[in-house]
């Protein structure tokens, strides 16, 4: 085998790696669902390994002849079609047999890509992320600030306000949860609340909380005025009355805040003594 040939041979090889290590890189970076800029960067070494290796492999490796076919009209002698047949095996067997190492990497080469493919089929499926409207709320949960710390009824003065998510639902691992999990703890006078019948031991201790999340466009509830006792979205003015429920006082919000029924534990921690009042968030389809 000359010496182009075989440079042209680990060239090939090297085309093929980059090929199988953007599959990876790929797959990982999807997998880990972070980082779009690595998942792009990933398909297009995959492809270009693939396309490299091709190119390499049609100028350095594949025999060079040059053939003329006049098409006549007579069917070909028996010994010439024979010897094409002849050279047509000869010239399989130099760029393939002789040459199963690279052919074995470059099948396995596609194998690592079309593996790599099958993950994105995954979106095609249920979502891993939590349905539209719902959150990590049930009976029995604490209630803890973003640093896993519970709130205690001793955390709050009358007229204080703290944003609150449920217990082992916060952290790095759960930024997305706790966007559509965080409520507004709000203390009040004990015995100023108006709430429906319903709720009457929705609010122990005057502690309520409502979602963080504004009913109009889903901006967080950001802003606690103590005298009207009102909670404000900063983004479109939509204003909830504390008191009453949630309901809307003012703004394009057509919804009441979804409140959290709240509880105290025998150690002082506040806990949700069910899921909230409403699906949060501004109307979906999931909830039309």
């Amino acid at each position: 085998m000359s010496s182009p040939e075989r440079r042209g041979q680990r060239i090939a090889a090297v085309w093929f790696l980059v090929s199988i290590a953007g599959s990876v890189l790929f797959a990982t970076a999807f997998a880990l669902g972070t980082n779009t800029q690595l998942q792009g960067l990933g398909a297009a070494l995959a492809c270009l390994g693939i396309a490299g290796a091709l190119v390499t492999a049609s100028r350095v490796l594949l025999p060079k002849l040059q053939t003329e076919d006049l098409h006549p009209s007579e069917r070909s002698p028996e010994a010439e079609r024979e010897d094409a047949s002849l050279l047509l095996d000869d010239g399989v067997q130099q760029v393939v047999g002789r040459r199963t190492w690279l052919v074995r990497l470059g099948v396995g080469a596609l194998g690592v890509l079309g593996l790599a493919a099958l993950f994105p089929l995954r979106s095609l499926g249920p979502s891993p992320v939590r349905e539209v409207g719902k959150s990590g709320w049930k009976a029995g949960v604490r209630l803890v600030r973003d640093d896993g710390t519970p709130v205690t009824t001793d955390l709050l003065d009358v007229g204080s306000v703290v944003t609150a998510f449920p217990e082992g639902h916060v952290g790095p691992d759960h930024e997305t949860e706790m966007a559509s999990d965080a409520v507004m703890l709000v203390r009040v006078i004990d015995g100023s609340l108006e709430l429906p019948a319903a709720r009457k031991d929705w609010a122990p201790q005057g502690f309520v909380a409502y979602s963080k999340i504004c009913t109009h466009a889903g901006c967080p509830v950001a802003l606690y005025r103590e005298g009207p006792q009102q909670l404000l979205c900063p983004c479109h003015q939509s204003t909830f009355n504390v008191l009453d429920g949630g309901s809307v006082v003012f703004g394009p919000a057509a919804r009441p805040l979804p409140q959290l029924p709240l509880e105290v534990g025998a150690d002082g921690a506040l806990r949700a003594r069910a899921g909230m009042s409403d699906f949060i968030g501004p109307d979906a389809w999931e909830h039309a």
